[in-house]
């Protein structure tokens, strides 16, 4: 039996500290780097070797996963000097489970290439309790054969990997998914707040949805923080959201494709932001809306 690929994975946060976990706990030998030293101990005392730059990351591991916050840190952990690029070794495979911009992940498929390495662009779908538990989804564009050569590694941190094709091609269905999701969750934020209004008890309105043709995985999900105005812990923060819909609204603006309820929906999360809201969850737009009807406080 081949051995095991040897894996680095760059970005310990809320999302790549549990899948750094499931990759140790599978049992592929792990190194891991992070900005901040100490979100890496947890995983050190579980036989995680530690190093001190990506790009020493990028000089030990066959497949180096990526899960960063935001374009930013994105551009900085690939492209520094002691980055991924300038050190990944030919045959290595860079993996970015990230969210961002198609752009941005052939940039990075085209400069990992000269140097003899290959680059997916694989954002995840799934919050923090799918991670937790090894089951995201996985939208992969870029190499066939490194996806293939991946997935071991899928497999360990999620429930089904989908390949869609050229590098940009995972980034794009992550922005579709998501701009899909932050609409359904403002009409549903809409429709609370107008049922309140007219005298509905919230609890009644969830459970007349989740029975009815209107019912979604995402409103069962988002029911009790609704009703209880429960926005923390964010398994998903409405500042994230921000950020992924203006890269939505930016790809649609590239391709001159109209998102008119994308753009609303945009414009309410942000406007919770404004309101001091970012830290929240996600779904927390309803709580907004509830203020503009006057059926809550702010």
């Amino acid at each position: 039996m081949a051995p095991r690929p040897t894996i680095g994975i760059a970005g310990l946060g809320r999302m790549g500290a549990p899948i750094a976990a499931n990759i140790l706990a599978a049992g592929f030998p792990t190194t891991v780097w992070n900005r901040t030293p100490d979100k890496a101990a947890a995983l050190l005392e579980h036989g995680a070797a530690w190093t001190d730059t990506p790009g020493d990351l990028a000089q030990t591991a066959d497949i180096v996963l990526t899960s960063l916050a935001d374009p930013a840190a994105v551009e900085r952990v690939y492209f520094a000097p002691d980055g991924l690029i300038a050190h990944a070794r030919p045959g290595a495979i860079l993996v970015d489970l990230s969210t961002g911009s198609p752009d941005m992940a052939r940039r990075i498929a085209d400069a990992a290439q000269e140097g003899g390495a290959a680059f997916l662009d694989a954002p995840v779908a799934g919050s923090i309790p799918a991670a937790t538990s090894g089951q995201l989804g996985i939208m992969a564009g870029g190499d066939r054969a490194a996806f293939d050569r991946c997935a071991e590694v899928f497999s360990a941190i999620g429930k089904a990997a989908y390949y869609l094709g050229p590098s940009g091609s995972g980034a794009t269905m992550k922005l579709v998914a998501n701009g899909i999701l932050a609409v359904l969750v403002q009409a549903v934020a809409e429709g609370v707040a107008l049922g309140e209004k007219a005298g509905l008890a919230t609890e009644d309105i969830f459970t007349v949805l989740n029975a009815s043709s209107a019912a979604a995985p995402v409103v069962a999900a988002k029911a009790t923080a609704i009703a209880d105005r429960a926005y923390l812990p964010a398994t998903f923060t409405l500042g994230l959201m921000q950020k992924d819909l203006w890269l939505v609204l930016s790809l649609a603006n590239e391709l001159q494709a109209p998102m008119p309820a994308t753009s609303v929906a945009h414009d309410m999360v942000l406007a919770a932001n404004a309101t001091g809201k970012s830290a929240l969850d996600f779904s927390a737009v309803a709580l907004l809306m509830e203020e503009l009807a006057g059926t809550r406080e702010p």
